[in-house]
């Protein structure tokens, strides 16, 4: 199991591929077996990907630091640089969007192109996430068994008429996250996070190319 040390953490990683890298920043709770494997393996034909846990998620150490969105910007800029990655694309989905602002924006000579994905901008000014998004995010996981945390969320991540017609995928997806589901505490720092994210005012200082 690879890991490197990056701050005050270890970071598990991975790296598939060869040729120009693609860093991948995945989503809230999210770890590397979220990704879809087809989807990794595609990629993996044309760029050098690297793949890694958010603190606090996966087989990523949590630490007892107050999470941001600037912090795991920083990780991720620290693994780079731990892999000797000094300038890459980055592809980030979610909350890993935000963090592949936050990169671009505080470290902008290592982000050679830009892909957004089902992200926002985060403050007041952003898309605010309806109640059936918020309601889930926000529910007592205590009393709840893993299997039920992870197929509470697969409404926010998956639409109906998906579900309906891809029933082997989802499960698929389900038994994925099973793998290393992160933990109540983890979650929630995460969350919040999230909750303090606000990039609308520095987006005009983002001159990478960049998809949305």
């Amino acid at each position: 199991m690879p890991k490197v040390k990056v701050n005050d953490i270890q970071i598990y990683y991975e790296v598939h591929g060869k040729d120009f890298p693609l860093v991948m920043i995945n989503g809230l709770g999210a770890h590397i077996d979220s990704w879809d494997p087809r989807f990794i393996e595609e990629l993996s034909k044309r760029f050098k990907l690297v793949l890694f846990d958010n603190r606090g998620a996966g087989h990523t150490d949590i630490s007892d630091r107050e999470y941001t969105i600037k912090l795991f910007a920083d990780d991720t800029a620290g693994l780079m640089d731990a892999l000797g990655t000094s300038r890459a694309h980055v592809f980030g989905i979610s909350m890993g969007g935000m963090i592949a602002q936050e990169l671009v924006l505080n470290y902008p000579e290592k982000v050679e192109k830009l892909v957004l994905c089902s992200t926002s901008c985060g403050g007041a000014k952003s898309v605010q996430p309806s109640a059936e998004v918020i309601e889930p995010l926000m529910a007592d996981r205590s009393a709840l068994s893993p299997e039920e945390i992870v197929r509470m969320a697969i409404p926010i991540i998956f639409t109906e008429d998906f579900i309906k017609n891809n029933p082997d995928f989802v499960e698929l997806y389900v038994q994925r996250t099973l793998k290393a589901l992160i933990s109540d505490e983890a979650f929630m720092r995460q969350v919040n996070a999230l909750m303090s994210f606000d990039t609308y005012d520095r987006l005009s200082q983002i001159k990478a190319p960049t998809l949305i």
